[in-house]
């Protein structure tokens, strides 16, 4: 936590000197300084997010309907993945279906469905769980995201999560297809004219895509398929007899390979086939027409193959074997044609290179001595690479230097494509990624930093060749993308700020592009800082004379109460801060009681001052500790009990926002504002309107922050403040005795009719006023940022060099230079106090620099009181300050007589 003085970057706030009533209003210049990191317990702590360079990754360019094999002659159907209990989409773009299935349905022939995928509350896509059948032909299903995710999960367990049955000249593309317990995560039955293309696919215990016998004119391009656990058992692909005109290029194959068994016309082409158990390549019963060219056969490793039974000895302890890198049968062999493949052996996980016609060579050198093929095929000694955290990155596919796949790939060979998996061009190279020629040490690194509240600072550093880039910055929230057009060189960095519409975790993208085509991406989560407020109870969590919260004894001097705050009934993990009312009774002798997180250090700070025999309430906003207590700390010289009742807490999570309003009296029962003239009676309560009572005051208003002062009360006891249409709870807000004035703050739930309730616990009548500094809200923003506890003011205090507070005066105190700082959670005390009177707090509507130059008015007070005293009593309040538009705050001494003001600070509320 910061100290106040230096809350935030860049915020002004002055603990003095401000100048009282009886001085003439001289310059007061605040100070400006850069603050350190927020730190200690239970505090939001400002906090810096990182994704060094090596977790930047390719970026695969999306799918446009241009290469599709739909004629893309009808209507656009739009569709999101993201699982509903009831589907009330209509395939519009603003009211899109959530269920692809439904899109597919509602489809024609020539009908492009376009897919993208909503953001859940980590900020990552969400998916569909759902099984999609394709029965009409001539469609394009296509994903405009980052690969949105049709997942047949738990609920449709066994099924495939794509099933093509039946149909031709449907498009498949920039999608994620995963399965679960089935046979494949793609099916592919009786069709025709068949385009997987920019597809990513995964599948538990079962292979990716599966190519039935009554098939052809199937293209599987650009795609990444990983057949999961265990990859001994499941290829990437599987063809089954009869197929036809079968194209597998393009495409990285984690694990696994492609099995074909009797196919009629197969191009393997320019593949990157990281294999399992299985031959990276294998061609069963008797195939014809069968090519396998320009593809990088790498052996699997355990540096990225993670799968069981993915390499070498994990296979051999599982008896599946390790297969050849390509394994060709004897019926197939006089067909089929093996050439300008590169081969990268993994020491100990090294295999023979091709099995052909029933025999094995044991090196490339023999099987081209014996065979009258691969004389274009070469061993590799330079290793390719997996790169950053992309989903691509369990693959080694990033050529290096010296790779003998670079530049040496056959552009004549079948089903040979012109650009690489990620969409770069041309492509000269073998395997499916192209040699990084033009900027080989391309990579991003990106640094997040909370600035405010709501707000960030990105910094994306990218290493490249010095030419002309786009820097694209995806925030993660659907605002516009923030686009960057530099000149680059090694390193360039670009910081961009960015403020969040609401409270959360965030993933930010970013992705720098150059000229020849290469785009390399990073991201980072962040989440944000500041905290807004969830009304709750009131309810009490500890009564020390009850046993209630803790064990039934005293307070000792200088001891601590401990208050649990997360977990007790139902509150969750992640509270920053609590809102207690906290009272002091059963007192022995004078002292104070200090608020604080626990595990962080005991402030200098007080909440609640007490003399001998008083009962004392304070309300107090206070950090909660990393293990989710707070204590409250005895300061006094004798034993007391303590009481402490939650009215809310603070969470770094969208909720309610806090808006100030001008400080308005909402009730008086003395005169009849807001109520019936007259006392309220024993054990009586009345209602409040909240919701449109006074200016600034709207509905949906969820709790509201307000003075409750009891008056003239012709017996002791205590007001109790809650949500109209409520039980009444057993807590109090105000405790008074017989003939006492006494304030207190309160932050109440407000029930659903916009009002609250006041009951006055107390076997005979008593005045109540009532007045309203603000409320919470789930339409507004306006979040709590907790400080560490600090003394702004101390009139007793030597550097303070205008002496008490005379009678009808004021200081003046600028607080803030900052128009996003909202309010000031701060304690008044009032002591040495030589008459009877009330402390009024309110914003000053003269700017600073008419007090620097000697033109400020007097300002006039408003009707409102923070806290009431009797003569040399000691008296503490909260109150939630707004400052004036020259971040001015005035505090009335609305008395006759001189007194001294103390003025400490807790938090403030800011709005970006």
């Amino acid at each position: 936590m910061a100290t106040a003085a230096v809350i935030a970057a860049s915020i002004a706030l002055v603990p003095g000197p401000a100048s009282a009533a009886a001085h003439p209003h001289t310059a007061t210049t605040p100070h400006t300084a850069t603050p350190p990191p927020l730190d200690g317990a239970g505090s939001a702590a400002f906090r810096t997010f990182t994704s060094p360079a090596d977790k930047s990754y390719r970026v695969q360019k999306p799918a446009t309907t241009s290469s599709t094999h739909s004629l893309s002659t009808g209507k656009t159907i739009y569709a999101i993945t993201e699982t509903c209990t009831t589907d009330t989409g209509t395939g519009t773009q603003s009211a899109p279906f959530c269920d692809l299935q439904d899109a597919v349905n509602a489809a024609a022939p020539g009908d492009t469905i376009m897919v993208s995928a909503t953001v859940n509350a980590n900020s990552q896509n969400s998916y569909s769980t759902e099984s999609v059948t394709v029965k009409t032909s001539g469609i394009s299903i296509i994903g405009t995201t980052n690969h949105p995710t049709v997942e047949a999960g738990t609920t449709v367990a066994g099924k495939p999560a794509l099933i093509l049955d039946g149909v031709s000249n449907v498009t498949i593309s920039h999608l994620g297809l995963q399965s679960y317990s089935a046979p494949m995560a793609v099916e592919i039955i009786g069709s025709s004219q068949i385009a997987l293309d920019s597809d990513q696919i995964s599948a538990n215990y079962g292979s990716g895509i599966a190519i039935d016998g009554a098939s052809s004119g199937i293209a599987v391009t650009r795609t990444y398929v990983n057949p999961s656990y265990p990859s001994s058992l499941n290829p990437a692909i599987t063809v089954a007899s009869g197929a036809s005109t079968i194209t597998v290029a393009g495409d990285l194959f984690a694990a696994s390979g492609i099995i074909a068994t009797g196919v009629n016309g197969l191009n393997v082409t320019g593949n990157t086939i990281q294999r399992g158990c299985h031959s990276a390549v294998d061609i069963e019963g008797v195939s014809s027409a069968v090519a396998i060219e320009n593809n990088l056969l790498e052996d699997g490793n355990q540096n990225t193959d993670l799968m069981v039974g993915g390499y070498k000895s994990q296979c051999s302890n599982a008896g599946a074997g390790w297969a050849p890198d390509v394994t060709v049968s004897a019926g197939s062999s006089a067909a089929t044609t093996a050439d300008f493949n590169d081969f990268y052996i993994d020491g100990s996980n090294a295999t023979v290179p091709y099995n052909w016609a029933g025999t094995a060579y044991p090196t490339l050198a023999t099987f081209q001595a014996a065979q009258t093929q691969a004389a274009h095929d070469t061993i590799d000694t330079v290793k390719a690479l997996p790169v950053g955290n992309g989903q691509e990155g369990g693959v080694d596919y990033a050529l290096q230097p010296g790779s003998a796949a670079i530049n040496s790939a056959n552009p004549n060979a079948f089903g040979a494509l012109s650009s690489d998996y990620f969409g770069g061009s041309p492509l000269t190279d073998r395997g499916a990624v192209k040699y990084l020629s033009t900027n080989p040490g391309m990579a991003l690194a990106l640094t997040a930093k909370n600035t405010s509240a709501y707000g960030i600072s990105l910094t994306a550093n990218v290493t490249s060749k010095p030419v002309e880039q786009d820097l694209y910055i995806y925030w993660g929230d659907g605002s516009p993308t923030g686009v960057q057009i530099f000149y680059g060189n090694a390193p360039m960095t670009v910081t961009l700020p960015h403020t969040y519409p609401k409270l959360g975790t965030y993933t930010i993208t970013a992705a720098v592009s150059d000229r020849s085509g290469n785009t390399v991406a990073n991201s980072v989560q962040v989440s944000m800082v500041g905290s807004e407020y969830t009304a709750y109870g009131p309810k009490r969590l500890l009564d020390t004379r009850d046993g209630t919260g803790a064990p039934k004894a005293k307070v000792q001097p200088y001891g601590a109460a401990r208050v649990q705050i997360v977990g007790n009934g139902g509150i969750p993990t992640g509270v920053t801060a609590a809102v207690l009312n906290v009272t002091v009774t059963d007192t022995a002798a004078g002292g104070h009681i200090t608020a604080y997180g626990e595990g962080g250090r005991l402030p200098t700070t007080s909440n609640v001052n007490y003399a001998a025999g008083q009962t004392v309430p304070n309300l107090v906003t206070v950090p909660v500790g990393s293990d989710g207590y707070v204590d409250l700390y005895n300061g006094g010289w004798g034993p007391v009990d303590l009481v402490a009742d939650i009215t809310g807490y603070f969470t770094q999570s969208p909720s309610s926002g806090y808006i100030p309003v001008a400080p308005t009296r909402l009730i008086d029962t003395r005169d009849g504002t807001g109520t019936a003239k007259g006392q309220i009676g024993a054990y009586a309560s009345f209602p409040v309107q909240i919701s449109g009572a006074a200016p600034g005051l709207p509905g949906g208003i969820t709790a509201v922050a307000l003075n409750v002062t009891a008056t003239r009360p012709r017996s002791g006891g205590h007001l109790t403040v809650y949500p109209d249409g409520g039980s009444t709870p057993t807590t109090s807000a105000v405790n008074f005795t017989a003939g006492q004035t006494v304030a207190n703050a309160v932050i109440v739930p407000v029930g659903s009719d916009g009002k609250i309730r006041v009951l006055n616990g107390a076997w005979m009548p008593t005045d109540v006023v009532v007045d309203v500094v603000g409320f919470y809200s789930t339409s507004n923003r306006g979040a709590f940022m907790p400080i560490a506890p600090e003394r702004l003011l101390d009139t007793r205090d030597a550097s303070w060099k205008y002496g008490p507070l005379t009678g009808r005066g004021y200081i003046d105190m600028p607080i803030t230079q900052r128009f996003d700082l909202t309010a000031f959670v701060l304690n008044t005390t009032v002591t040495d106090t030589t008459d009877q009177g009330h402390l009024t707090v309110s914003p000053d509507p003269n700017s600073l620099a008419a007090y620097q130059g000697g033109t400020a008015i007097w300002p006039t007070p408003p009707n409102v009181s923070t806290l009431n005293w009797l003569r040399g009593q000691t008296v503490p309040n909260l109150v939630q300050a707004t400052p004036g538009g020259g971040g001015i705050i005035d505090y009335w001494n609305m008395s006759d007589g001189k007194l001294d003001l103390i003025v400490d600070a807790f938090g403030y509320y800011q709005n970006d």
